[in-house]
């Protein structure tokens, strides 16, 4: 009779730490509070629309939130900006609408009313720039919507 030699396969977990976040920690984060007070200037905006406004608003305008972007031909990205993100995702101050827009929640409506005397005038200034880029960021977002919606669910005969 012949023997089975017997495999042993294993499996190696890997356990990725994070720090815990808190809305408190959120209050003494600048950058994450830029993001929500740019968001909240918005109204709704994608992912993208969101890296591509804040991009806009260090390179074009000088109002730099602290974060770095990588350009790959046309396309932006900001791993530090997405990761802040879903933090903000998670703690509930920010929420994702059916069109998949990212909109700020009624607790981070409050957060930012509670942060808006003490952030003073660096984030007016910020916000003043988020309003002339505004309409640009929109445009650019939906277009860009409508061009990844035009792909899917269309089939040809």
């Amino acid at each position: 009779m012949s023997q089975k030699a017997e495999k042993t396969v294993s499996k190696e977990l890997k356990i990725v730490t994070r720090p815990v976040v808190t809305v408190d920690e959120v209050l003494k984060d600048s950058r994450k509070v830029g993001v929500l007070s740019v968001v909240s200037r918005l109204g709704e905006v994608s992912e993208r629309g969101l890296v591509n406004a804040l991009y806009i608003l260090k390179t074009e305008k000088g109002k730099d939130l602290g974060y770095q972007f990588q350009v790959v031909g046309k396309a932006v990205n900001s791993r530090d900006l997405l990761e802040d993100v879903r933090i903000l995702l998670y703690l509930g101050l920010l929420e994702v609408t059916e069109r998949r827009k990212l909109r700020l929640t009624s607790l981070g409506k409050e957060l930012l009313d509670k942060v808006g005397a003490s952030a003073g005038g660096s984030l007016d200034e910020v916000l003043q720039a988020v309003e002339e880029i505004k309409q640009r960021v929109i445009s650019e977002d939906s277009l860009l919507s409508m061009m990844s919606a035009g792909g899917r669910g269309r089939k040809r005969r």
